[in-house]
């Protein structure tokens, strides 16, 4: 067999058109945030915490090491001592607590999801912990509901949190546990009544599926349920692989017609890169950047939660230090998760925007900071350097920050620049995302 291998790559001169629209809302933005679920011990944690502006998160509930055997033969009455007995210290529950702890009092609001119920609650227990598409063993649906509302409780009481939002992780694949929409929506009705009856504020996450590809369906039997949608407090959806635009769509659509807000539970590219290395590389991170950007301008959700803000798909490396110890270094995907973390207003107005160039793509933010308006732009240039024309800017903003992360660049500070009669001309690097920051 004979290969000829030949590359071809083309220049791209003529400049993007983008507009935007200051005075078009489209949805509201709460903000970005991250997973806390794997690998909570790692020093990456406290440095996400540390230095992003979180605007969501999103813990793990670890049954199995809230109730390994049985408590008891009765669902009714929970064995207190036998539970708080797992809570020991320096023990991953113990950690999990205390982040729970920790996110609250820093005044995010979070989502706690299972992946692993006990083994003896399985039909088929003792298979190894990554099996797909395992059930809960018949009979044991008051049991499963008597650990869940006894862990969220002891956490109400002991250390003072309770979760915003409770699911199971992507169910419809069974990642771990597997529910048809019709369990699914069941669960919804039976758990909600029992955190009611507890006293607890927790409301379900709809859906929370491993991908957006047409999953939305698995949530239409719970939001067509009088009954299961009063226990909903959102709805979520998992980005690993992408999705068309019409399949964005259909989440933010399904969203608005529950009026419940929309979160990308787990905001990621590729499923498997934990396999590699290649999560780590500066080319992950602007698949990271395209991907955000479409599901902003297509799903319009209300936030979204990169996997993972801990070391487990770290965007911040451990090394070991010349002198001894370890030192924390940012990677350059630490750098694109800042610009959106940090740079868009909370709570801000999506804006209408729009790109004549496919590579070159636009999300626009207003909102408001120390009570003035400010406005956030972020542009992402996917392919070869060229020049932008950003249309429709308004005439009270600016002069206009300017930062840049590119492969040569790491949230570099620019000067900064004006616009004239709302127009402003910027040069964009190969393969940068910049954000312009303005306020009257």
């Amino acid at each position: 067999l004979e290969l000829s291998l030949s590359l071809q790559g083309r220049a791209e001169p003529r400049p993007a058109t983008l507009r935007m629209d200051f005075a078009r809302s489209r949805y509201r933005f709460h903000g970005f945030g991250g997973n806390y679920c794997f690998e909570i011990e790692s020093p990456v944690t406290q440095y996400t915490l540390n230095n992003l502006r979180v605007a969501w998160a999103r813990t793990e509930m670890t049954l199995s090491d809230w109730e390994p055997v049985n408590d008891n033969e009765s669902p009714d009455e929970v064995n207190w001592e036998a539970l708080e007995r797992q809570d020991a210290p320096d023990s991953n529950l113990r950690r999990e607590f205390l982040l729970a702890k920790q996110i609250q009092t820093m005044g995010i609001p979070y989502a706690i999801a299972i992946w692993h119920i006990p083994e003896w609650m399985y039909e088929d227990p003792g298979k190894n912990p990554g099996t797909l598409r395992r059930r809960l063993a018949q009979g044991k649906w008051d049991e499963l509901r008597e650990s869940v509302g006894s862990y969220l409780l002891y956490a109400k009481r002991r250390y003072g949190v309770e979760p915003d939002l409770f699911s199971f992780n992507e169910p419809n694949l069974g990642v771990y546990v597997l529910f048809s929409p019709e369990e699914h929506r069941d669960a919804i009705r039976s758990f909600g009544a029992h955190f009611q009856k507890l006293g607890l504020k927790t409301k379900w996450l709809l859906a929370d599926t491993t991908d957006p590809r047409g999953t939305h369906a698995y949530g239409l039997p719970a939001a067509n349920d009088p009954e299961a949608i009063r226990h909903v407090g959102a709805v979520s959806f998992h980005s690993w692989g992408g999705g068309s635009t019409e399949q964005y769509k259909a989440w933010g659509d399904l969203a608005e017609w529950l009026d419940l807000p929309l979160l990308v539970g787990e905001f990621g590219v590729d499923a498997f890169a934990w396999r590699g290395e290649m999560y780590d590389s500066f080319h992950y991170g602007l698949r990271e950047v395209r991907m955000l950007q479409e599901l902003l301008l297509h799903a319009r959700p209300q936030a979204a939660l990169l996997w993972e803000f801990t070391a487990d798909y770290g965007i911040v490396q451990t090394r070991p230090k010349p002198t001894g110890g370890e030192e924390l270094v940012p990677t350059h995907r630490f750098w694109f998760v800042k610009h959106f973390a940090d740079l868009t207003p909370k709570n801000a107005n999506a804006l209408e925007t729009n790109s004549d160039e496919p590579d070159v793509l636009i999300t626009a933010f207003a909102g408001e900071q120390q009570g003035r308006r400010v406005y956030a732009l972020h542009v992402a240039n996917m392919g070869p350097a060229r020049e932008a024309v950003i249309h429709g800017l308004p005439a009270d903003a600016g002069p206009w920050r300017l930062v840049r992360t590119s492969e040569a660049d790491q949230f570099r500070e620019l000067e900064q620049v004006s616009a004239s009669d709302g127009v402003l001309r910027l040069a964009l690097p190969a393969r940068c995302l910049v954000t312009l920051v303005g306020a009257p």
